[in-house]
């Protein structure tokens, strides 16, 4: 019996490693992926205090573009396709994303788009799908009008500490976005990244650049747009969530003809609200990984270790000992002689 028992709880010890190995190795990594029906929050970046252009109809009807100063806040939101998803491989997200720019004080609008585009559930980049769109005009969102690439909203589950591509929107092309350091952000372990865009001429539709130099440079017959900006990226490295974010932005109306005219200056931060949503749900993530890939593990190697020493001693203590006595032979007595 001993020997039975020894050898099932050996057996149980086997199939523990097993299945910590697995844990590990297999079930673990594949499910390192986007949820498809994941919801994200809607993100909100804002500051106190800004430069931007604004259009506005004076009372007599008279359009008008100036250069105000106050606080913007813009909010990102984002609902996932289900149905055009369905139809790639599985592997793919599909989310529609909104945008839009306010003034704080007057609720205004300044400025909104809307995108289209395809994320890998693993890596979190963009992937080339014929439906991808992005227009900041109310107009309808036309397919293929643009090639998105690098990343956008998410990083890798276990993002590493070197240089990604991130999606620049102006220039419309991603550029390298560093790893800078290890540092703790949002009540979490995370990864510092930093793009820095140096100053270059950026893309401006015509007819916007048109109105821009009329009403701000009218002596001017041409111009063109100087951009920089600067991204910084808080990644929480187990999940890739984007946990902080501060992006610092400048853009000047260059004209042929008088002096640079500031459009566009602001330092926006990821407000309370944001930081609490993407904190948690990054800090959720990260608990089941940490308890599925690391803990459970660690467990289950520890119990099947100690279920095969046992087994093992009681399977050994089951048999008889080595150099044991041995029962003394039975002879049979002699026969008496007959006389």
């Amino acid at each position: 019996m001993r020997r039975i028992t020894g050898a099932t709880l050996f057996g149980l010890g086997i199939l523990c490693l097993l299945f910590a190995m697995a844990l590990v190795w297999v079930i673990v990594p594949s499910q390192r992926k986007v949820p498809l029906d994941l919801v994200p929050p809607d993100v909100v970046v804002e500051t106190a205090n800004a430069s931007f252009v604004q259009a506005k109809t004076l009372p007599n009807g008279t359009p008008q573009v100036v250069v105000e100063s106050a606080g913007l806040r813009s909010i990102t939101g984002i609902k996932p396709d289900f149905a055009a998803a369905a139809g790639l491989d599985g592997e793919t997200l599909v989310w529609n994303v909104y945008h839009s720019t306010r003034r704080i004080d007057t609720n205004e609008m300044i400025n909104s788009a809307e995108s289209r585009v395809a994320l890998d559930r693993a890596t979190g980049e963009a992937v080339p799908w014929e439906g991808q769109c992005h227009v900041e005009e109310p107009v309808p969102c036309a397919p293929g009008n643009v090639s998105f690439s690098g990343h956008l909203y998410l990083f890798p589950f276990g993002t590493e500490k070197t240089t990604y591509q991130y999606w620049d929107s102006t220039l419309g092309k991603a550029l390298p976005l560093e790893y800078q350091a290890e540092e703790d952000y949002n009540n979490l372990p995370t990864y510092r990244f930093q793009q820095v865009v140096p100053e270059q001429q950026a893309h401006m539709n015509p007819d916007s650049l048109g109105a821009l130099l009329a009403f701000l440079a009218p002596g001017a017959t041409s111009g063109t747009i100087s951009y920089r900006a600067t991204r910084t990226l808080w990644i929480e490295p187990q999940t890739g969530a984007i946990v902080g974010y501060r992006e610092q932005q400048h853009r000047e109306l260059v004209p042929d003809a008088g002096p640079p005219v500031v459009i566009f200056d602001a330092d926006l931060q990821y407000d309370q609200a944001t930081l609490d949503a993407v904190g948690k749900q990054a800090a959720d993530g990260r608990a089941q990984l940490m308890l599925m890939g690391v803990y459970v593990p660690i467990g289950l190697a520890v119990l099947g270790l100690v279920l095969i020493v046992v087994g093992l001693l009681l399977a050994r203590g089951g048999s008889s000992p080595r150099g044991g006595h041995r029962a003394a032979d039975v002879t049979q007595p002699l026969p008496t002689p007959v006389r």
